[in-house]
């Protein structure tokens, strides 16, 4: 050791000694941890062995190089004798070749001396992310002011055990969560990360990222605390809720698109062919008179939705409508005869006085409707054959001027 190097070594703040990688020995040791045995009127141990409760073996030892040798355990807490007694202290483990620096940053009988702890302590009290500290044999959870502040609890009722924190997640999400954690401390990773839900003190349920990394390890490499940031990404979720109403939903009309509606036309088709049911598909052109497309977007806008809602209030349960053009929806009818369609969308061409006045209040006329209908399997056996038939059929009325056709 070179005299600026043991200087600085016997003076550093934090209590720490050095170990000969090869043999367990301990090598030299500061002030400040010969200063912890004299407290209790004794001196250190010779070498690792006698050192270390957990240590049955000089094997121990090797293992243990081994792991910090290959970066597998940085920090590691273990039972260190000190005379008589046995404390629980939490070492950094730093390998310098041809021996280890060990820094002592928490025992159970001194106050947090080093700088990183300190910062640990700091950031449970004041840190403005949601900060959490788990100790994993005693399942004690330590939680930040922060996280009390983003659910909405007093410091004192955020969750202190595993089960205390599953109590406020979300049913749906418990299992996820717990296989995620068990599976980082039983293959001992370095880091998680998961999405999940956790009830707030109002009584609603906010989404949040956990991110969780291995703190302390054991000897044997187990890890021994964990600490991880719980962040808010509610709005996150919102946008992607968002944009999976979009790709589902019309924004204009509220209708299934035609990519979304295809999974519900596929299934209820796939009914029809096993219980050899009827079934019917309407194409609707809704500006067959060629009105709307002279109107200032705005007005036409307005009179697609309001003739779309009405023809959807006038469906069945089961009926599946979509707007698969700008101006165009295609309605699928199960287990229901060209007849029985043919009636039902007579109904819907023939508004009350009452509906005629909300529908032209909404820039909407019913004349300007067009119907063709297809029927399965007469027209066709797939939904692409059968939507192709009901297409040609509501061409077919527009040319000569019927507003319902069937092909």
């Amino acid at each position: 050791m070179n005299t600026p190097f043991e200087l600085a070594f016997k003076y550093m703040p934090t209590p720490a000694f050095i170990i000969e990688s090869s043999t367990g020995k301990l090598l030299s040791y500061n002030r400040n941890f010969e200063i912890l045995f004299e407290n209790f009127n004794t001196t250190p141990a010779s070498n690792w062995q006698e050192l270390c409760e957990d240590a049955a073996s000089s094997e121990d030892w090797e293992n243990l190089n081994n792991k910090i040798k290959s970066g597998s355990i940085e920090r590691c807490e273990s039972l260190i004798r000190v005379g008589d007694k046995l404390i629980n202290m939490q070492l950094e483990m730093q390998h310098l070749g041809e021996s280890v620096l060990v820094c002592i940053y928490n025992t159970d009988h001194m106050d947090l001396s080093a700088a990183e702890n300190t910062l640990l302590k700091y950031a449970l009290t004041e840190s403005s992310a949601g900060l959490w500290i788990w100790e994993t044999e005693s399942d004690l959870v330590s939680c930040s002011k922060s996280i009390a502040t983003l659910l909405g609890y007093p410091l004192e009722q955020t969750p202190r055990s595993t089960t205390e924190w599953h109590a406020l997640v979300h049913p749906d999400d418990v299992k996820r969560l717990a296989t995620v954690v068990n599976e980082h401390v039983a293959l001992n990773q370095d880091y998680y990360e998961v999405e999940y839900r956790i009830l707030t003190s109002d009584q609603r349920y906010l989404w949040v990222k956990e991110r969780g990394r291995s703190y302390t390890k054991g000897p044997d490499g187990s890890i021994k605390k964990i600490i991880g940031f719980m962040v808010d990404i509610s709005h996150q979720k919102a946008l992607e809720e968002h944009l999976r109403n979009q790709a589902t939903f019309d924004e204009l009309t509220g209708l299934l698109t035609r990519g979304a509606a295809l999974t519900h036309f596929k299934k209820q088709l796939g009914l029809a062919k096993r219980q050899y049911t009827p079934l019917t598909m309407a194409k609707i052109n809704l500006d067959a008179n060629e009105r709307l497309s002279k109107l200032p977007m705005e007005a036409r806008n307005i009179a697609i939705q309001t003739s779309a809602r009405y023809i959807y209030k006038k469906i069945r349960e089961a009926d599946v409508l979509a707007r698969v053009e700008p101006d165009k929806l295609l309605l699928l009818l199960p287990n229901t005869s060209v007849r029985d369609a043919k009636r039902l969308l007579n109904n819907m061409i023939d508004p009350t006085e009452e509906e005629k006045s909300a529908l032209f209040e909404g820039n909407s006329d019913p004349m300007d409707f067009c119907v063709g209908i297809a029927a399965f399997p007469e027209d066709g056996e797939t939904i692409e054959e059968l939507a192709l038939s009901a297409n040609q059929a509501v061409e077919n009325g527009q040319a000569t001027s019927k507003q319902i056709v069937v092909n």
